[in-house]
């Protein structure tokens, strides 16, 4: 028995909009309506009839010259998938905070991007408190760096080649950064101090699981967490250990 037409039809357009939402999964920088059109063989029009469509949704969002790129939307929507992982994670990562008396961050990696899926704040008076759902540069954070570390050379310059910007005065190179994450290769560890922000330092561990490579890292202001870095990498440790248990 063949569908009818409507029902046909709708089931092509949720087939062409999942195929513009495939395109841009490994485009952390966005496309432009040109090259999704020549990538999934759709007329330019129909390409931008269903990006403005995903758009509202917040599926997809559009920088002007920058193209179209994933939405917010869908970053939530991921953030979900890692449910489990972080239920798991959510009593340890507690303990953590309240041993280090620092701020504990738990993120995935999307893209260029390191997406917080859970955060514990610190009750210190002076403190870091991102949050939840925030996007943090890969290349300038402690966390995204224990992702790197786990990626080919070959492909942390695929991936950051062009797509590197200062975030303040400490932030690495792309040469410095690939020679750092040789150590951090070689100890399972890293950290940044003001290389994302002004101010800020952290220090970080991976946790690896059947859902990927997470980062687990401690963040404070730089001063402090490079004071207790000895302290803060066992506790760091520990915390891994009992997590992947």
């Amino acid at each position: 028995m063949s569908l009818p037409d409507a029902e046909r039809g709708g089931i092509q357009i949720i087939s062409r909009a999942a195929a513009i939402l495939r395109c841009l999964e490994a485009e952390p920088l966005g496309l432009s309506l040109g090259v999704i059109a020549k990538r999934i063989a759709l007329p330019r029009s129909t390409v931008q009839r269903l990006v403005d469509a995903l758009a509202v949704e917040q599926l997809v969002e559009t920088r002007g010259g920058a193209g179209v790129r994933l939405g917010p939307a869908l970053m939530r929507l991921a953030a979900r998938s890692h449910f489990d992982l972080t239920a798991k994670a959510r009593p340890h990562l507690e303990a953590l905070s309240q041993r280090t008396g620092e701020t504990v961050v738990l993120a995935h990696a999307s893209g260029l991007d390191m997406m917080i899926l859970h955060c514990v704040v610190s009750s210190q008076a002076l403190r870091v408190a991102p949050g939840v759902n925030s996007l943090l540069s890969i290349y300038a954070t402690s966390c995204g760096k224990v992702i790197l570390a786990q990626m080919p050379e070959r492909s942390v310059r695929e991936l950051l080649e062009g797509n590197m910007r200062p975030l303040t005065p400490n932030t690495l190179g792309l040469e410095a950064l690939i020679e750092q994450l040789k150590e951090v290769r070689a100890t399972g560890f890293s950290c940044d101090y003001e290389e994302h922000m002004p101010g800020v330092g952290a220090m970080a561990v991976g946790l690896a699981t059947t859902q990927g490579m997470y980062g687990l890292s401690l963040v404070g202001p730089a001063s402090r967490i490079r004071a207790h870095e000895t302290a803060n990498k066992q506790a760091l440790l520990a915390c891994q250990a009992q997590i992947s248990l």
